[in-house]
């Protein structure tokens, strides 16, 4: 399994919302089972659905059943699953996410990613308070690392400045490639700096 073979799906019923992860066949088997919608109403929102695929903002939605409607997409990527697994696309502050209703080899997939599906787990979002010091953090390391990139490729600048530049990059980040950097930058591969720096403050 891909994690863009995931199905992010929040059920609102009555302003409760629950959430789960679910594949195709187990989507169409819930869609089924529970819609009151007629077939070429399902077949609708199937083709919606498939609208969802590759691009992070479009959502199927759908007037499921009496007092309930169904938001559905396909996974974007890590970041957008982790969002959705701490209620960062609920606007109920209640919400669920039921594990009975995830497809079993969706489950499987986040055991091997290493992400919990407990929303109140620190250890995956910490605190506000924390999570404003990282973002922090790692605005300073991108405006750093687009400062070396923008010299390194300046032809205005004397050689020996573009070449410091892009050994300061390598030194620094490990890549003068900006995709790469990015890459690294989300996955947190630059985050034990920043584990560093919080444990001298606190020590002081």
């Amino acid at each position: 399994m891909n994690i863009t073979d995931m199905i992010l799906v929040t059920e609102n019923h009555k302003g409760s919302e629950t959430n789960s992860l679910m594949d195709l066949l187990d989507f169409i088997d819930f869609t089924e089972k529970e819609s009151w919608l007629s077939l070429k109403e399902l077949a609708e929102d199937m083709a919606t659905l498939g609208l969802t695929c590759g691009g992070k903002e479009k959502w199927m939605e759908s007037c499921f059943a009496e007092n309930t409607t169904l938001f559905a997409r396909y996974c974007a990527d890590e970041k957008q699953l982790e969002a959705f697994l701490q209620g960062g696309y609920n606007r109920d502050k209640e919400w669920k996410f039921d594990e009975q209703r995830c497809s079993e080899n969706c489950l499987d997939f986040l055991k091997e990613l290493g992400i919990s599906t407990d929303k109140r787990s620190g250890q995956e979002c910490g605190t506000p308070g924390q999570m404003k010091e990282l973002d922090e953090h790692h605005s300073r390391l991108q405006k750093q690392f687009n400062l070396f990139y923008t010299l390194s490729q300046n032809e205005l600048a004397t050689g020996c400045v573009r070449s410091e530049a892009t050994k300061a990059m390598y030194e620094e980040f490990g890549t003068g490639r900006r995709e790469v950097f990015q890459k690294n930058l989300e996955s947190g591969k630059y985050d034990s700096g920043f584990a560093h720096e919080e444990k001298q403050q606190r020590a002081r």
